[in-house]
């Protein structure tokens, strides 16, 4: 699958607990942002885990998201987590020091 044509999707697996599929790039985060911002905040919980495990590709903007995901929990009072990060987004987090901010956890 090219760039040109990368998807993504944000699936519910159960109460506060998401899967992303698919790949993170320049075209398809604002997507995926504005498709999924109210939804993803409004579970009836205050604990939200993002299941990165079938991300297939991330570039910079994969992180961005997972940033404003982070901004958008805490002003709605919630705890964010994000799991099974791809060992090259880990990198490129560890590098940018954004690994000290985002509750990550590799695979």
């Amino acid at each position: 699958m090219t760039e040109n044509s990368a998807t993504v999707q944000l699936e519910k697996v159960s109460m506060g607990h998401y899967l992303v599929i698919g790949q993170l790039n320049f075209k398809t985060v604002p997507e995926l942002w504005k498709k999924n911002k109210l939804s993803l905040f409004t579970d009836e919980t205050n604990t939200i885990n993002i299941d990165l495990s079938q991300l297939e590709r991330s570039d910079s903007s994969g992180l961005a998201l997972l940033v404003e995901w982070y901004r958008e929990a805490e002003q709605a009072g919630k705890k964010i987590t994000f799991l099974n990060l791809p060992a090259k987004m880990y990198e490129i987090a560890r590098i940018s020091g954004l690994n000290e901010i985002l509750p990550l956890s590799a695979k």
